[in-house]
């Protein structure tokens, strides 16, 4: 049977607002559970009008989710690599919990989760492409929370029998991504009229928000239960070329990394079991995306100007991550 009513955790995130417009468009019922629309992002598209909203923090594990739904994506985390040096408790704590609390519901109601998970696992290495079966290499707290997150849903499939499916973002961009992750960032500081940086000798993979959640949504019609897939563009882009194609080559200066910032120097993942399995495939050339990203911003100043000061803010310490400057907190 086709899932028709569809739970979204972490609905008024970047992944989770872009999922729950999808899903919208294709004429599922959406149930977005998160602690508040923070970003405005409901509120800008118009979702906040339109899907039934819970408003609450999940992590909190005397919570449940709703007993009328389908099935549940479980998107609900504190993203951020670097959030994660500054606050590892915090994060490790947040991101168990919440998927205690999904898997806990999905267990009492019978629903399946799938779990959105990150390429970050993978840590990095010297230049291969990672597949699934890549041995993990956490090398932040984000990362090990998320290897912590995968083991419970694997365990509650395995001893709970609760139907689940594990995918692995890679690097996303795109509309509504606030500016403490590379590309909005640069796009805001060029903006503004600031310089840019970018770090020597890293190459990611980034794909655009649409082809991200092109590739859920295929997992939601497929409904391949029991595996694991990433969801990523497999090509490796070095960060120099990324920040060029916004500022151009007069517009930023090299830095080194830091001796230490949880990142590994390749980190670039393939998708084709993805692909095998559903026909999926990204469709946006990065450089397209990019520029079309840009555009979105120029035009959409009145969403991220509230948030100009995480873009002038300092990487060398904790400001310029949102969720630092804008903490997560209770029910709202």
């Amino acid at each position: 049977m086709m899932a028709r009513k569809i739970g979204i955790t972490g609905g008024a995130g970047f992944v989770g607002t872009h999922l729950a417009l999808a899903a919208e468009r294709a004429g599922y019922e959406l149930t977005l559970y998160d602690i508040g629309d923070r970003m405005g992002r409901l509120s800008a598209t118009g979702l906040a009008n339109r899907a039934r909203r819970r408003y609450a923090n999940l992590a909190d594990t005397g919570r449940e989710l709703d007993e009328d739904l389908d099935l549940v994506v479980h998107l609900a985390a504190l993203p951020q690599v670097d959030y994660s040096l500054y606050h590892p408790e915090l994060v490790v704590r947040n991101n168990v919990n919440s998927t205690l609390t999904v898997l806990k519901s999905a267990r009492a109601y019978g629903y399946p989760v799938l779990f959105g998970s990150s390429i970050e696992v993978y840590g990095g290495n010297g230049g291969e492409r990672l597949i699934e079966e890549s041995p993990v290499l956490p090398l932040s707290p984000y990362a090990s929370s998320k290897i912590a997150c995968e083991n419970l849903v694997s365990s509650y499939r395995s001893t709970f029998g609760v139907t689940a499916t594990t995918f692995r973002l890679t690097n996303l961009y795109g509309p509504f991504q606030v500016p403490d992750r590379v590309i909005p960032r640069v796009t805001v500081q060029s903006i503004l009229g600031m310089r840019s940086e970018a770090v020597s000798g890293r190459y990611r993979d980034f794909l655009h928000i649409s082809d991200a959640v092109d590739g859920i949504m295929a997992l939601i019609g497929q409904r391949v239960w029991g595996e694991t897939f990433n969801i990523s563009g497999g090509l490796p882009l070095s960060l120099e070329q990324v920040v060029e194609a916004i500022v151009g080559p007069d517009g930023y200066d090299l830095v080194d990394p830091a001796d230490v910032d949880g990142r590994g120097p390749h980190l670039v993942a393939d998708a084709q079991k993805l692909t095998a399995a559903t026909d999926w495939r990204p469709t946006i050339d990065w450089r397209v995306g990019v520029r079309n990203t840009v555009a979105w911003y120029r035009k959409q100043r009145l969403w991220w100007d509230p948030l100009n000061g995480l873009a002038k803010a300092s990487r060398s310490g904790p400001d310029f991550l949102a969720d630092h400057v804008c903490p997560i907190s209770g029910d709202e």
